[in-house]
């Protein structure tokens, strides 16, 4: 006889009506399901080879409050226009045990996926009851390439965090309703609030429940909406939150911009192009571009794509007389898709595929839904074609499509070979461009950038940068002076203006610079690093330590700002206070060479000449043809006797190019 627990079904009664739940799942799916994690792992193997591309420089590669786990900024500021202490709590973590090196965060992302792909099987197990349905749309879930974007992209770990909490929160509600313990419905509370501090799209989940209650046969009632209240209260707040956010960036665009006609029309674009590419995903982007400027007329195509909304719309309220299945698979991915189909414009693209990772639950579900038909119609054959072909589809076009997200050269060479006119795909080609030295190509694109954008700011800071770098002085300023008038409180365009001007010698302006900088954006430690490096330059060493100071107390792991403080202390004679900036700074990156000959050069003050050879010889280990560190250990060596050891070393550092080693070998070494 089967006890209570093994019994397949529980049936519990919720407001007169039954609500019908399948709670053993049958350990033969186990199999499968694992097998579709290995698959997924297969088809994302490229990004274990994948590096660090677009936001990911601000979220991970050039964020002080990553780098240093400052708590206080994480937890209480915006981070490019969002608000995700969540998830910024994640990057911090990721960057203390990971550093920089790109593989530790692609295989979190990937970790996160998977589980994602566990939970989308028990949740939809847990709506339907039909395992084989919950098997078909996690495969779909972890092969599907419009999910790429997610997972691939470092900084799309919100995507993935706020996800796992969604469905983990989901879960427990379903629990909730199925067994009416508040211990459910607390736990569903806190993952939701989670999932809202990893991204703000989780907003919707609330609505999802109303429609879930309606799935699962609950009246809509005062009971139900009172226990709807706290979680729609969470949403309520955290989507203003994500308004102020989005506006502190300048993120959200002038909703003047087009009509409400027009971002209408828009959203019926997006809406039915996602469930297109949710079936055939070709032509995929990072970048979507609006098909027109303000004002200009919308081609024809966008009219059709609406028309073919209004019309499914009226399909889907025709199919409820008959079955709830499409109303929810439909309703779940309006939902989940609605806060970011543009009516709201955020941003300068149309739509996104990292915007589909929720919302294509529903469509996976009618697709699962759809092909369990035909196996229920003996159609077994058809049926397992029909599932082989769209697998080996989707894996190949996942697998196609990770290879481009390798890094920021192939991912916006991908994006301008689609869409000529993206003048943002131009601007971030043209910084990788940089970054391996090809200034002569990176030009043309800053170039062509700011002809399809005049006044693009990023384009004239970047070019300006290139400028700089080739010592094209005052083509550089040229673009500076230009960015800051079309963009006066900019923190970032004054700091680079500033060292433009340290460049060019003209001190007094880059002061001023540095000095408007800071008080625009007081928090600012490479603001303050910078105007230190000016006041060492002008023999002002106790302003420069004070300045190096605050740079370090906002960004306690700037191993820069350490050398230079103990740099600056040495020459005020403050040895013993120099020394414990070296120690950090050592620690801090025990492979720069500075550090130790830094710290070398004041032992040596000190005449503990053997230490001070000890630093200078780990200097030269770490970059052996460090001419200056063969110098002062060779007048270490000098200074504790062993004059011919020191002598060749004075030899070695004028082979390597430090001609003042001459005067001290034809001085002590005759």
């Amino acid at each position: 006889m089967k006890s209570k627990n093994n019994n397949k079904q529980n049936k519990i009664t919720s407001n007169k009506k039954q609500v019908v739940f399948n709670t053993n799942i049958p350990s033969k799916y186990y199999f499968p399901l694992f097998a579709i994690l290995i698959l997924t792992v297969i088809i994302y193997r490229p990004v274990f080879f994948n590096g660090f591309v677009w936001d990911d420089g601000p979220y991970v590669l050039n964020n002080l409050n990553v780098q240093s786990f400052n708590l206080k900024n994480i937890l209480f500021n915006f981070e490019m226009g969002n608000y995700h202490p969540f998830t910024m709590l994640a990057f911090a973590t990721e960057y203390y045990f990971f550093g920089l090196n790109e593989t530790g965060f692609h295989t979190v992302n990937l970790f996160i996926h998977l589980l994602n792909i566990v939970l989308v099987f028990y949740v939809v197990f847990l709506l339907n009851g039909n395992p084989t349905i919950a098997i078909l749309v996690s495969l779909l879930f972890g092969i599907h390439p419009l999910h790429v974007e997610s997972v691939a992209w470092i900084s799309e770990l919100k995507d993935l965090l706020y996800t796992f909490f969604f469905l983990g929160s989901y879960i427990f509600y379903i629990r909730y309703i199925q067994f009416s313990k508040n211990k459910f419905y607390i736990l569903s509370l806190i993952l939701f609030l989670a999932s809202t501090l990893s991204k703000a799209m989780a907003v919707c989940l609330p609505v999802v429940f109303f429609l879930t209650d309606y799935f699962k046969g609950r009246k809509i009632n005062s009971k139900t909406i009172l226990e709807k209240l706290p979680f729609l209260l969470i949403s309520f707040s955290m989507g203003i939150l994500a308004i102020f956010a989005q506006k502190s960036s300048g993120s959200i665009q002038d909703i003047t911009n087009y009509s409400f006609f027009e971002r209408v029309i828009f959203a019926g674009y997006g809406f039915m192009s996602y469930l297109i590419k949710s079936i055939l995903p070709v032509n995929l982007s990072a970048y979507y571009p609006y098909p027109i400027k303000s004002g200009e007329t919308i081609p024809a195509i966008f009219f059709i794509y609406f028309l073919l909304f209004i019309g499914l719309v009226a399909g889907v309220v025709y199919s409820i007389r008959y079955t709830k299945k499409i109303f929810f698979g439909i309703a779940f991915f309006a939902i989940a898709v609605f806060l970011v189909l543009q009516l709201l414009p955020v941003g300068g693209a149309i739509m996104a595929d990292r915007y589909s990772y929720v919302p294509l639950i529903g469509i996976f579900y009618l697709m699962a839904e759809g092909i369990n038909g035909m196996f229920k119609k003996k159609l077994i054959f058809p049926a397992v074609i029909f599932i082989g072909i769209f697998v080996i589809f989707f894996s190949i076009k996942t697998y196609e499509r990770n290879l481009i997200w390798k890094n920021g050269l192939s991912l916006w060479s991908d994006v301008i070979s689609k869409y000529q006119t993206v003048p943002v795909a131009y601007n971030n080609r043209g910084i990788d461009l940089v970054k391996i030295n090809n200034n002569k190509e990176a030009l043309i694109d800053f170039n062509k950038a700011l002809e399809l954008r005049p006044g693009y700011v990023s384009a004239l800071t970047n070019r300006g940068h290139l400028f700089m770098d080739e010592r094209k002085f005052d083509m550089a300023l040229n673009d500076y002076n230009m960015a800051v008038r079309l963009q006066p409180n900019d923190a970032e365009i004054f700091l680079n203006r500033g060292n433009l001007f340290q460049n060019m010698q003209k001190f007094d302006e880059a002061l001023s610079d540095y000095n408007m900088s800071i008080k625009l954006f007081p928090s600012s430690s490479q603001a303050f690093y910078s105007r230190g490096l000016l006041m060492m330059q002008n023999k002002k060493t106790d302003l420069a330590s004070t300045d190096f100071s605050e740079s370090i107390r906002l960004f306690p792991s700037f191993t820069e700002a350490y050398i230079n403080r103990g740099i600056a202390l040495q020459e005020m004679n403050r040895f013993e206070e120099a020394i414990p900036d070296f120690n950090k700074a050592i620690k801090l990156n025990p492979a720069d060479p500075k550090a130790y000959f830094n710290r070398g050069n004041v032992l040596a003050n000190q005449k503990r000449f053997d230490e001070a050879i000890t630093d200078f010889s780990k200097a030269i280990e770490l970059k052996n043809d460090y001419g200056l560190a063969y110098f002062s250990r060779g007048i270490a060596a000098i200074n504790s006797g062993k004059k011919d050891a020191g002598c060749n070393d004075l030899k070695l550092a004028i082979n390597f190019g430090f001609g003042q080693a001459n005067e001290a070998m034809n001085q002590l070494c005759r």
